[in-house]
Formats: C-alpha cells, structure tokens, sequence
C-alpha cells in the first residue's frame, strides 16, 4: 500500500487492492510488450481490474482459477483491439482512487465474503446479528462493487 492513501483502509483491504494493482500492472506490462500499443495495453488492464471487481468471488482463488478469469477478460480485450471495438473509457488511477475510497464497512464485508469466503452464518456470529441480516449486509457491499466498477467503465 503507498504511503498516505489514507487511514481508512484496513490492513486486509489494504493487502487485496494490492493484489487488483499488481494485476492491473501485470496485465498491463504484458500486453504492452505483446501488442506494442500502451494506451491499449492500460485500456485493457483496467477493463480487467474492473472485471475481477465487478465479479469479486474470484478473489478467493489463487493460481489457475484466478488467472483464467484474467486471461478471458485481457483476451478478449485483445480482440477487441484486433477487431477496432476497443473503448477507451476510465483511467486506472481513478479507478483505483475509488477503491481507496471504499467505505470500511464494505471493506470488511468484501474481505470476509470475496476473499476468506465466509459464510452468512459465519457473518452473523462474526457481527452479532441474524444471518439474513449479514446476506443483506454482503449483498449491497457486492452491489456497491458492482456500482463502482459500472461508474468507472465503458
């Protein structure tokens, strides 16, 4: 985590929008090098970013699942490019910028649910309330997500 983004990100946060960053500059880097265009390469890396948030449950795989999801959204953001449909809407560091600024609660709830997997029962003991309580609690946090990632897209 950069020094400064602000006190409010909690440690395992912290660690996951770590993990969005190093994917987004993987990609990146990648593409670069293998179509010889940057602004495509960041076009498609942050439609990648967008993608993994936008469908978060991926973040609970390591290894072939979670790289497989990348290689579907770079792929076909590569013939996208190929085929003259690429749009360039977004920019990373906004994008990212709106990550830093996720309220804690939904913090707390996308670790717990996105990345350790846990339960809504597991959810309810965890925060002292019912386990429909916490199934609403992770939803609007997911549609929270899913409105982030639509208000910095295509």
């Amino acid at each position: 985590m950069d020094v400064g983004e602000g006190p409010d990100l909690l440690p395992d946060y912290a660690a996951w929008l770590d993990r969005v960053t190093a994917t987004f500059e993987a990609v990146s880097y990648t593409l670069r090098i293998r179509l010889g265009d940057a602004g495509a390469a960041e076009a498609i890396a942050l439609r990648v970013a967008r993608g993994l948030v936008s469908r978060p449950l991926v973040f609970r795989h390591w290894g072939l699942p979670y790289s497989g999801r990348i290689a579907k959204l770079a792929e076909d953001g590569i013939v996208d490019v190929r085929e003259g449909r690429l749009v360039r809407h977004g920019s990373w560091p906004g994008f990212r910028s709106a990550l830093v600024g996720v309220p804690v609660d939904h913090q707390a709830t996308l670790v717990l649910t996105c990345v350790e997997g846990r339960t809504d029962a597991e959810l309810a003991e965890r925060w002292g309330c019912d386990a429909e309580a916490a199934g609403v609690r992770r939803a609007r946090t997911l549609e929270f997500l899913q409105d982030l990632v639509e208000d910095h897209g295509d």
